[in-house]
């Protein structure tokens, strides 16, 4: 990139896109590695404040739950208002609820500030997303996208193995503190550097209603995926009451949102089928990336007996893949145009090194297991030009609400992944144990975990095979996902990426699903799928 040279039609130097996205770049990357960096602590956390089973596990599940409302909400706040002065207050959020988790002295404490920084967590990655659509046009955005992407892989696949470093170096503290200083580094830069076009005209209206009713239907599903089975039956009072909270404020917030004045998803995007089938295939992502660290890593320790710290080094191979397809399809985007063949032939490497897994167990050779993460890695990588190519669409008015739709659908795709998956993983676990020794063995810690160095020899060896064994399982219901993305994307008609940043505005509307919606001012491209230059 030439120094002094121009990005789409903002008129904005090189240099100072680069200084901004770098800024961007920190922001995503603390934030989003919040939520994997703790995976190798909570043992630790929860030695020294205490806590049960149910503390446990609504630590990692409060700030995912606050991570995936948020996003869903974030997005169209960002059309409507000044998006320099939401992410600022998004970082000092963020900061100051970190500050708050590492200072916690007890376990409601700590779910208290997670919370908190879970809200913070959303509104970062979503505004880096929309904030890098509104000063950089879909072509040029492919290869800052990689970058993006690319970071997104260190740091949710490298989370675990540096929370695990901080952990037996520093203090589990720290593994919410040391964000804080990068974060005022980038308040920094981004208060100074950062100049983003408003498109909103007139009042504008929050739809207050809209945010209530999202917020009702996504944590009433992830309380009771998580928890039915486990703290109460499906026929339970609770479990039933959970069922009609997320029917109910479901059909309600559909209802608001065909009336509301600005309207908090836009039911007219669901009209289009690209935007649709797309949504099919982040809910494969989501549940891919979300969920391959945290069992990959139950994998590694409990079936392979390594330690936090070597089992994280063990999924290098998934990160560096990941990192270098991320990169290199993101700058062949930006040179070509080109999308769909990307997107295509990342979800393809997902099913086949999703399924490669299928007959992994504990003695399967790391070599093939190591080969096997690369492919999948590599795929995740590729992929993740989809955003782009939805960004491509629209206009500035509503390109954050698109964004944030998208990223709604794969965060809350990713937490229930980690909870079904979890619970499929488990499942066949535990037939294993017990079909080998009659019942499940009771020696467990604090949170309610096996404790394998209290278990008898013999039993311990059964239990480690047993998780080694039934990964497979996980896997293939991942490969079956990815392979319903695959297909999705395979009746998208491939576009061209425009290199202005926004789309001219229309007067006429145009009946066909992939030109214009009513409202908005989505891309006309027919489906040629040659470049722009």
């Amino acid at each position: 990139m030439r120094k002094g040279g121009k990005v789409g039609k903002t008129g904005k130097s090189s240099n100072t896109v680069m200084t901004v996205f770098l800024g961007l770049l920190a922001a995503q990357f603390v934030s989003s590695m919040s939520n994997t960096i703790i995976a190798n602590a909570m043992p630790v956390i929860v030695a020294q404040i205490g806590g049960n089973a149910v503390q446990y596990t609504w630590v990692v599940t409060a700030g995912i739950l606050a991570n995936t409302i948020t996003t869903s909400v974030i997005g169209k706040l960002a059309d409507l208002f000044d998006k320099k002065k939401l992410f600022i207050a998004s970082l000092i959020l963020f900061a100051t609820a970190s500050i708050l988790s590492g200072a916690s002295q007890t376990a409601n404490q700590l779910i208290a500030s997670r919370v908190l920084q879970g809200i913070g967590m959303g509104m970062m990655i979503t505004l880096t997303t929309v904030i890098m659509a509104t000063i950089v046009s879909p072509r040029e955005r492919g290869k800052y996208n990689g970058y993006m992407a690319a970071t997104m892989a260190v740091s949710t696949v490298g989370g675990p193995l540096i929370g695990g470093l901080i952990v037996d170096s520093l203090g589990w503290q720290w593994c919410f503190w040391i964000p804080v200083p990068f974060v005022v580094i980038v308040m920094f830069v981004v208060g100074h550097q950062l100049k983003v076009p408003t498109v909103h005209e007139g009042k504008a209206h929050v739809d207050f209603l809209g945010i209530a009713l999202i917020g009702a239907a996504a944590a009433s599903l992830l309380i009771w995926i998580s928890s039915e089975g486990r703290d109460f039956t499906i026929g339970s009072p609770i479990s039933i009451a959970l069922i009609a909270i997320f029917i109910v404020s479901t059909a309600l917030f559909i209802f608001v949102e065909s009336r509301a004045t600005e309207p908090l998803i836009p039911l007219y995007l669901f009209r289009n089928r690209t935007i649709v089938l797309s949504l099919v295939a982040f809910i494969a992502q989501g549940m891919a990336q979300f969920s391959m660290a945290v069992f990959l890593g139950q994998y590694f320790q409990y079936g392979r007996s390594y330690t936090p710290t070597a089992s994280g080094l063990m999924t290098l191979p998934l990160m560096l893949t990941m990192m270098a397809a991320s990169t290199i399809v993101g700058r062949r985007t930006t040179a070509t145009g080109y999308w769909k063949r990307y997107v295509m032939g990342g979800l393809s490497a997902m099913v086949i090194g999703m399924l490669m897994f299928w007959p992994v167990t504990a003695t399967t050779s790391l070599v093939y297991i190591g080969v096997a993460m690369a492919i999948l890695g590599g795929g995740m990588g590729a992929m993740n030009t989809l955003m782009v190519a939805i960004q491509n669409l629209v206009g500035l008015n509503i390109m954050g609400v698109t964004t944030s739709t998208a990223m709604f659908f794969r965060t809350l795709a990713g937490a229930l992944g980690i909870q079904l998956l979890g619970r499929v993983y488990q499942s066949h676990v535990s037939n294993d144990i017990v079909s080998k020794l009659g019942s499940m063995p009771t020696s467990s810690g604090g949170t309610g975990e096996l404790d394998f160095a209290a278990l008898p020899d013999p039993v311990e060896t059964v239990v480690r095979e047993a998780y080694g064994t039934e990964l497979g399982m996980v896997f293939l219901v991942m490969a079956g996902f990815a392979l319903a993305g695959l297909i999705a994307v395979a009746f998208i008609k491939g576009t061209s990426l425009r290199s202005s940043i926004d789309l001219d505005q229309v007067k006429k509307i145009v009946a066909d699903e992939e030109t214009i919606i009513e409202g908005t001012s989505l891309d006309i491209n027919d489906g040629d799928e040659s470049p722009t230059r």
